[in-house]
């Protein structure tokens, strides 16, 4: 009689996803550690414009890599559509903090994290000038991007309470944690294909990952603010 052994169970791999560049990369890296310990096998295209953390990530990982030297902005962003386009991906998301342009995001969905609480403190060195401030609560926001600067739709916030006198070491701890969580965030809604984070809330396989995670890096808490 023929034995027919059990089929191997193997976690789904989803299409590639678009990460553009030129800074350590530990977001990601942090959010892709959650996703493999929740079981979910997701596949990465990383475009950088210099060696960075991010791209010797993506170099250690085994992921399709392209460095395009930034000399402006349409430059870039038609080098960097030819590259995703030709990896067959739709979805794309900025860890970057130059600006982009025409065909990319007329023709890719194409995200950013920022950190802050947008509309304040848009631009470079949002962290210290919230501190600055004297603010009681750090953010970071997960918004489209048109051409404008920082001024693309909102689609999901995270904020943490701190003291006004909070650190700036404190305050890039807790902003890396956030950024985290809206990467997944992120991800999930691309991966359930809607508009919005809110309407793909993350397994308790990745909430599980994530909150072993948090932990790790001294942060309580972190709260949402949806749109």
């Amino acid at each position: 009689m023929l034995k027919l052994e059990p089929a191997l169970t193997r976690a789904p791999v989803s299409p590639p996803l678009g990460i553009i560049g030129s800074s350590g990369g530990s977001a990601l890296a942090a959010a892709a550690e959650c996703l493999a310990s929740a079981g979910k096998k997701q596949s990465w295209c990383v475009i950088t414009d210099r060696d960075c953390g991010l791209s010797r990530w993506a170099k250690t990982n085994a992921i399709a890599l392209k460095e395009i030297n930034y000399s402006d902005a349409r430059t870039f962003s038609e080098d960097a559509y030819s590259f995703f386009r030709h990896q067959d991906l739709q979805d794309v998301l900025l860890f970057y903090t130059r600006r982009i342009d025409k065909p990319l995001i007329d023709h890719m969905n194409v995200c950013n994290i920022h950190p802050s609480l947008l509309p304040s403190f848009p631009g470079l060195g949002a962290v210290r000038k919230a501190l600055r401030a004297r603010v009681d609560h750090i953010g970071a926001t997960l918004h489209r991007v048109d051409a404008g600067l920082d001024t693309g739709e909102i689609l999901l916030q995270a904020a943490t309470t701190v003291d006004p006198d909070c650190s700036i070491e404190y305050g890039e701890r807790i902003s890396f944690v956030q950024k985290t969580w809206l990467t997944l965030r992120w991800h999930e809604m691309v991966i359930a294909g809607v508009d919005s984070p809110m309407q793909a809330p993350l397994s308790n396989a990745v909430r599980e990952a994530f909150a072993h995670f948090m932990k790790n890096f001294g942060c309580d808490h972190i709260t949402e603010i949806g749109v």
